[in-house]
């Protein structure tokens, strides 16, 4: 199964109706408000990688407000995934969530996923291809708590060089 992850920066305050439009796109599986650099955290899946790229670049960019994007593709070698869809339907309404971009050092990234698979609040991780080496989901009671985890567990492991986190708006998603 290809999987990737597309950041948005849409006009301000258009972030509901850019939601609402990526529902049209098949193999958006989840879209998510955030903020901070980015507005909008959205995963692909599909079967089939060209449809993947076929949905962002037919799809996803020309959605009106939408001023850029930033694509991560999937590295499917080896990825976390703790949660079932029942158990996420209860953290999506009840925690606080956010997904953190990882660069970390080449060589490394599978003993940089064991290290995060111990990692209680670490959700689900992937590897990736581009401008980030992997990117992981965590969830806490709050953001203070997530600013904790990233600090004072992420970004403690020695083979990473420095982190993005980027928080969810719990109320502004799509998910299917």
């Amino acid at each position: 199964m290809a999987k990737a992850y597309v950041l948005i920066v849409n006009n301000s305050g258009t972030e509901d109706s850019v939601i609402s439009s990526l529902n049209g796109i098949s193999s958006i599986t989840n879209a998510f408000g955030t903020f901070g650099v980015y507005d909008i955290l959205t995963t692909l899946e599909s079967p089939d990688e060209q449809n993947i790229q076929n949905d962002i670049s037919k799809g996803i960019r020309k959605i009106p407000n939408i001023r850029s994007t930033l694509t991560l593709l999937v590295d499917n070698q080896y990825g976390i995934s703790k949660t079932n869809e029942i158990e996420q339907k209860v953290l999506d309404n009840h925690m606080a969530q956010a997904f953190i971009a990882i660069h970390c050092s080449k060589s490394d990234e599978r003993n940089i996923m064991k290290k995060l698979d111990e990692i209680p609040e670490v959700i689900e991780a992937d590897m990736l291809i581009g401008n980030y080496e992997m990117i992981c989901k965590i969830a806490a009671p709050t953001y203070n708590t997530i600013s904790e985890i990233v600090s004072k567990k992420i970004r403690k492991i020695p083979e990473i060089k420095s982190t993005m986190t980027i928080n969810v708006i719990n109320y502004q998603k799509l998910q299917r």
